[in-house]
């Protein structure tokens, strides 16, 4: 969890958030990654909170609700999946991600043809990014039980169980 310096509300570190400092108001960028068919779910979230409509990936989201809450949000297929980058001051909208979008996909999801070992491998380039950006603020702080359960719900192989299950792997 991480604090927002607006609040005392704790934020889920999945999906990844980072304060961008106070200006006008606090602001939060975020990542995250979602399925092709999560996708209504956030244009739900966007519609209510800021009313503006997107009917599908590459648009720009750029909105202020009555509020004077923003968002700033460009989604785009990357990874097997839609990549979802936006900045944002609503403290609300943070909230409602958490509690909608609880987990990233998983690796072999994003990357079908990646056998397990490599990920222990130094990572460069668009593997890195996913990595560090998408899959470790979920696993670096998912329980045991939670990281089993994950494995289980989303089909790990057994070379996938025994490469993530490892305590000191799956975060490098």
């Amino acid at each position: 969890m991480t604090m927002s310096p607006e609040s005392n509300t704790q934020l889920a570190t999945y999906p990844r958030k980072v304060f961008t400092g106070e200006q006008a108001s606090a602001v939060h960028y975020c990542v995250l990654m979602i399925s092709a068919g999560e996708f209504a779910l956030l244009c739900a979230l966007i519609a209510e909170r800021f009313g503006q409509a997107i009917s599908e990936p590459g648009q720009v989201v750029d909105a202020v609700n009555g509020s004077g809450e923003a968002l700033k949000l460009f989604a785009r297929e990357e990874f097997n999946g839609l990549l979802i980058e936006l900045t944002t001051n609503s403290q609300i909208f943070l909230e409602q991600l958490d509690a909608t979008f609880k987990a990233p996909p998983a690796p072999w999801f994003a990357f079908p043809d990646m056998a397990p070992i490599e990920a222990v491998m130094s990572k460069q380039g668009s593997l890195e990014y996913w990595w560090d950006w998408i899959w470790n603020p979920f696993w670096q702080h998912a329980s045991d039980e939670v990281r089993m359960a994950y494995l289980k719900q989303h089909g790990a192989s057994d070379e996938w169980i025994e490469y993530l299950a490892e305590p000191a792997n799956g975060s490098d």
